[in-house]
């Protein structure tokens, strides 16, 4: 039977994170280029896609004994992650800590680094998935991934040109917003995923 409040959780989750990630797509393109962060985003997404395939096809059988924990776990990752955020904009904020520059960075490392952070972003919508898939939540994760796919896709087609640059040394205000949204995905994965 159709879960309203799991499919509700799940599509706040899964929005807010997407969102979130295409505006910070648009802030990493202005800092490491269009090209690496295409090809961070198709490396991050091969890697991630296949830890899925994994999970799916080999793992989530095994890991059922383990649900918990791992929902647990996930919840977990997801508040400190937003905590991390949270305290990081606020230590730039007081200019106890330098927002990141990429500048002098090779392509190379650029295209490494895009890696890197567009990977954790990926993780970010991984730990939120899986506590759901094992919950066999899996229609209104389905259908709550596919709604948030059109909605951040919607909104960088729509607005991405028109942001742009004002986005331009906005990443830490962004990952502020980030860190509340993931906090509260990750209590509520924690407090309501059975």
């Amino acid at each position: 039977m159709f879960d309203v409040i799991i499919f509700a959780a799940a599509l706040y989750a899964l929005t807010t994170e997407t969102i979130e990630d295409a505006f910070v797509l648009i802030i990493y393109r202005i800092t490491f280029g269009k090209k690496n962060v295409i090809y961070g985003l198709v490396s991050a997404t091969a890697t991630i896609s296949f830890i899925m395939i994994i999970l799916v096809l080999y793992g989530i059988p095994n890991l059922e004994l383990y649900s918990e924990y791992i929902t647990n776990g996930s919840g977990l990752f997801l508040i400190g992650l937003g905590g991390y955020w949270i305290i990081r904009f606020w230590l730039v904020r007081r200019r106890i800590l330098a927002e990141e520059s990429v500048d002098s960075k090779t392509s190379i490392s650029k295209s490494f680094a895009s890696f890197v952070f567009v990977f954790v972003e990926l993780l970010e919508i991984l730990a939120i998935l899986i506590p759901f898939t094992l919950a066999n939540y899996i229609l209104e994760v389905s259908l709550s991934s596919a709604v948030s796919i059109i909605a951040s896709l919607g909104l960088v087609f729509f607005l991405g040109k028109k942001i742009r640059r004002k986005m331009e040394n906005r990443l830490t205000q962004v990952k502020l917003l980030a860190g509340i949204a993931l906090i509260i995905s990750g209590s509520v994965i924690i407090t309501q995923i059975k």
